[in-house]
């Protein structure tokens, strides 16, 4: 009688445990989200006699150069979301839409890559200062981008240098209203760089 006492006390501790075990492995595991940023469709006739513009370098400041989404939390507190970021480098997710904006700007003959067989005359420098989920006011979250461009002829002429920013309000604390909040700002940032490139030009 104490041996079976005895069994059943160090069976129901395994027991508990087991049951314990069980329960967190059938709890849905965190998953991963990758994000593009929306790419409009370009739909605009090219500028006859335009110039063929490059878009010849993209950087993004190394504090936001991360695929992983930055969260700015405080003054000087920040932090990166370990399961949500851009699908590829924020430096080349960020160039696949801008070009796109600038082939529908209406200004140029064609927009194209380093290395394409079409020769450039104008080149495009984008340097990116700020791209974060600013969540300092919980309650008012907003999606924070900053971009500075140079845009000069291929023999160095500086055509347009200056400075963009927006802060988008988003409903929620969330990777995805971020990046929806991305590409309201991008979209804002880009129609006001066209209304630049057309009078400058």
């Amino acid at each position: 009688m104490k041996t079976t006492f005895a069994r059943s006390r160090l069976f129901l501790p395994a027991l508990v445990a087991a049951l314990f075990l069980a329960g967190c492995l059938s709890r849905p595991a965190l998953v991963h989200q990758t994000f593009a940023l929306q790419t409009p469709a370009v739909t605009n006739t090219p500028a006859s006699g335009g110039s063929v513009l490059v878009l010849r370098s993209l950087e993004v400041s190394p504090l936001f150069a991360s695929q992983a989404l930055v969260y700015r939390l405080g003054p000087n507190a920040y932090d990166t979301d370990p399961y949500a970021g851009f699908l590829t480098p924020p430096g080349r997710a960020l160039a696949i839409p801008i070009r796109a904006y600038l082939a529908n700007s209406g200004v140029f003959a064609s927009v194209v890559e380093p290395g394409s067989l079409l020769t450039a005359d104008q080149e495009l420098q984008v340097y990116v200062a700020e791209l974060y989920g600013d969540f300092r006011q919980p309650t008012q979250p907003a999606a924070v981008l900053s971009l500075r461009l140079v845009l000069a002829t291929s023999d160095g002429k500086v055509i347009l240098q200056k400075n963009y920013s927006r802060s988008v309000s988003v409903p929620a604390n969330t990777a995805a209203a971020v990046m929806a909040g991305y590409d309201q700002a991008l979209a804002g940032i880009m129609a006001d760089v066209a209304a630049d490139l057309a009078t400058a030009k």
